[in-house]
């Protein structure tokens, strides 16, 4: 028998012998998913994203990575997912939330909106003490992933006050009012107005107008505060 005929057969076997390891792979019950780790959720249940992959029982090297994340996107909070096999049974799949940063008004219901001013849940209720309300942008229908305005200067000045929405906890915020955006309005829940101008040095203004806040020249009086861009800010007492 020839040297090149017995090579001819080793590899002949090298082949069937990997085909047969590949089909007990594929068949065998051994690697089909039994647990799956989910990572980084908040607002999203473990179950519901579990639910969403489909993948129990499947064997996790027939899985689709692709598939699962299109499912699990399928809710509307979800930002991005990462998944990794963990040989021989076992699934993680790592969550990133979209940042809820505010919610707009709807015929008679609300919209969730993320950092980005794109539309993520219609609700039926307003969440209370979780976001701020943004007034002044007209929204007809939720789309999701939609942004809420298609005017870029609408948009800008949304994202920057969505940016310092860590104040309304502190100065007790419950609604910005973008009617005008040369006169952006923030409202508390002491009946006080903060109007701040235009959009930027949000950060700096808000902090201006904590510290006035705080000062006896408004100790919970209701009234309205104008900050202008150059830093200065007058209380007017309702």
């Amino acid at each position: 028998m020839g040297k090149n005929k017995k090579k001819l057969i080793r590899l002949s076997f090298l082949i069937f012998f990997i085909a047969v390891f590949i089909f007990l792979l594929i068949k065998s019950s051994f690697f089909n998913i039994k647990s799956i780790n989910v990572v980084g959720n908040y607002l999203v249940s473990k179950e519901e994203i579990i639910a969403l992959s489909d993948v129990l029982e499947k064997n996790i090297f027939l899985i689709s990575k692709n598939r699962i994340t299109e499912n699990i996107k399928n809710n509307p909070y979800i930002e991005e997912v990462r998944i990794k096999r963990k040989l021989p049974a076992t699934l993680e799949i790592t969550i990133e939330e979209k940042k809820i940063k505010g919610v707009l008004k709807l015929n008679n219901s609300f919209v969730n909106i993320d950092n980005e001013g794109r539309m993520v849940q219609a609700l039926d209720t307003f969440p209370h003490d979780k976001v701020f309300i943004i007034e002044g942008i007209n929204v007809k229908e939720y789309i999701p992933n939609e942004y809420v305005s298609k005017d870029k200067n609408v948009l800008e000045s949304l994202k920057e006050v969505l940016k310092v929405c860590e104040y309304t906890k502190e100065l007790g915020i419950i609604s910005a009012d973008l009617r005008d955006l040369e006169n952006i309005k923030f409202k508390t829940k002491n009946n006080l107005v903060i109007d701040v101008g235009d959009c930027s040095n949000l950060d700096y203004k808000l902090g201006y107008a904590r510290t006035i806040i705080k000062s006896k020249l408004v100790n919970n009086k209701s009234g309205v505060i104008e900050i202008t861009s150059t830093g200065i800010a007058v209380f007017k007492k309702q």
